[in-house]
Order: structure tokens, then C-alpha cells, then sequence
């Protein structure tokens, strides 16, 4: 007769116990990355929903408040530098934000660019703003020079952290969507907004001037990157009255609108580092992945 060995223990052995714990560590080691990529990215992508969200309020305010949004910001830019003048928009601008506070600064081009560096530095950030092109050779180059897009304004932040600059030429509007935490690049966490009155959302948005009155005055995104090439975005389209048309001369707006971070990028472009990318990879996705 045979009885039970209730001494026989049970379990698992040494050897299987770590070869365990070494597939647990090689799939988090695989898996851990990618969900921290994706929260980054995600994280981007909701701080500038966010903040073209509130920059959408603004102009429609604008529009119902002061009528035409482009040509009350135009109407606060001289063509020629007034800095006590051009301070109303950013000022007005600001006021519409919660938490618009101005950092103490000195107003200048050379001034406003190192108090900003200085500004990312003690926030932990790199001391950017830095150039980030998704394709292309020359990603991650650092600007020339103190050279920065929105460097004749003042600088401010709001309540969500948000660092903001301004450029006094075309009103543009800059913005780092997540104060001085770094990636602090263009097109990645700063980005330029510019007014456009309904002239110029019927030429540069619709290309349709000949029915200028069917469009409202609009914030437009655009490319930050490009504007800073096209002589830091200075130079302003100009009107002719008797056409009752833009000219086509170069202007700082041949960069709006610019649609990546809203849509995804188009097929068959490359990342920074040369991955293929497809219209299902979202642009921070990217970024974060392969910078």
C-alpha cells in the first residue's frame, strides 16, 4: 500500500527563478522605453492642443470685442519700431491669459534672446531655443549667434507655465508650450503664431483674394523654423491699393499656415535619424523617438 510523501516540497528552482526574471527584465527593458516615449509625446501633444486652443479664444475675443483680429494687432504694430506702442498688443494680448506676469527684462534683440537662454538655464532647461528639422541634414542646430524670432518684445508667463515672446513686425506671437523644460525646440514645444486679418486669411489660408469679406480675422500657426530663415520672419506683405491685392513679395506669412503638429506628418518623410515615417506616427511621437 502506497501512502503520500507529505515531505515533498514544491516550487520552483534557483535557476528557473532568475531565468524568469531575466525575460521580465528584457520585456521591460523593451516595453518601459516605448511607454515612456508615448507619454512624452503625448504630454506635448496635449500642452499645444491646449495652447492653440486658448489662442483660438483670444482671436474669436478679439474679433466679437475689437473687430478684426489681424488688423487690430496690425493696428498696434508701427511699421516702424515703437516699442511703447507695440507693448499694447503683447500687453493686450496677455491680458486675456491667466496669469500673464512679464518677467523683468531689458526690451532689444541681443537682450531679450540671453535673458531667455538665461530664463531655460535656471529652469533646468538647455539654454535654447535650439532648431529642431524633423527631415533633412540639419537637425538640432543651435541658433546663430543671440538671433531668436521673437526678440523685440518683452517676455512673459502665465499660470500654465508657459513662457511667451513676441516679434513687433508682424504681431507674432511666440510660445514655449512647456515653459523652460527642455526639449525647448522649434516646432517641437515653441512655436509662432501670427494675426491675420481677413485679407490675409483669404490670400494665405484660401488663396482666394477675390472674396476677402467671406473669411474672419484669424491667429494662424506657422512655421517657426522657416520664418526664422526668412530674416527672422521680418518682412511684412504689402498692400496695394490699387489691386486691392497682397503683392508677391516675400513675406514673413509665405510660412503660415503650418499643420504638422495638428495633423500627422505626410507619408514618406524621414525622421532625424533617417527612420521612415508614416501617416500614422504623430510628429512628438517621432521626435521623442528619434531625435
Amino acid at each position: 500500500m502506497f501512502g503520500l510523501n507529505l515531505n515533498k516540497k514544491s516550487g520552483f528552482t534557483l535557476a528557473e527563478i532568475m531565468v524568469t526574471l531575466g525575460l521580465i527584465g528584457a520585456i521591460s527593458a523593451i516595453t518601459i522605453p516605448t511607454l515612456a516615449y508615448n507619454y512624452r509625446a503625448k504630454v506635448l501633444e496635449e500642452q499645444f492642443r491646449s495652447t492653440y486652443s486658448d489662442i483660438k479664444q483670444i482671436g474669436t475675443m478679439i474679433n466679437y470685442q475689437k473687430g478684426d483680429v489681424g488688423e487690430y494687432a496690425n493696428s498696434l504694430t508701427p511699421v516702424n519700431f515703437d516699442g511703447n506702442k507695440f507693448l499694447k498688443w503683447q500687453t493686450e494680448f496677455m491680458s486675456m491669459l491667466n496669469g500673464g506676469n512679464r518677467f523683468e527684462t531689458n526690451q532689444g534683440v541681443g537682450a531679450i534672446a540671453n535673458q531667455l537662454a538665461n530664463i531655460y538655464k535656471n529652469g533646468g532647461g538647455s539654454p535654447g531655443p535650439y532648431r529642431f528639422a524633423l527631415n533633412g541634414a540639419g537637425n538640432l542646430q543651435k541658433l546663430a549667434g543671440t538671433n531668436y524670432l521673437c526678440d523685440n518684445g518683452q517676455i512673459w508667463s502665465d499660470s500654465k507655465g508657459r513662457i511667451w515672446t513676441f516679434n513687433y513686425e508682424n504681431a507674432v506671437i511666440c510660445v514655449d508650450i512647456n515653459g523652460s523644460a527642455n526639449p525647448n525646440r522649434y516646432n517641437i514645444d515653441i512655436f509662432a503664431f501670427t494675426p491675420m486679418n481677413s485679407k490675409m486669411v483669404a490670400k494665405w489660408l484660401y488663396n482666394d483674394e477675390d472674396h476677402p469679406n467671406n473669411y474672419s480675422g484669424q491667429i494662424v500657426l506657422c512655421n517657426i523654423d522657416a520664418m526664422h530663415d526668412n530674416n527672422l520672419g521680418n518682412s511684412r506683405p504689402t498692400w496695394d491699393a490699387a489691386t486691392q491685392k497682397y503683392t508677391n513679395a516675400k513675406s514673413a506669412l509665405d510660412n503660415c499656415p503650418w499643420n504638422f503638429p495638428v495633423d500627422n506628418i505626410a507619408p514618406g518623410g524621414k525622421s532625424a535619424k533617417g527612420k521612415n515615417v508614416t501617416s500614422s506616427d504623430t510628429y512628438w511621437k517621432k521626435y521623442i523617438e528619434y531625435k
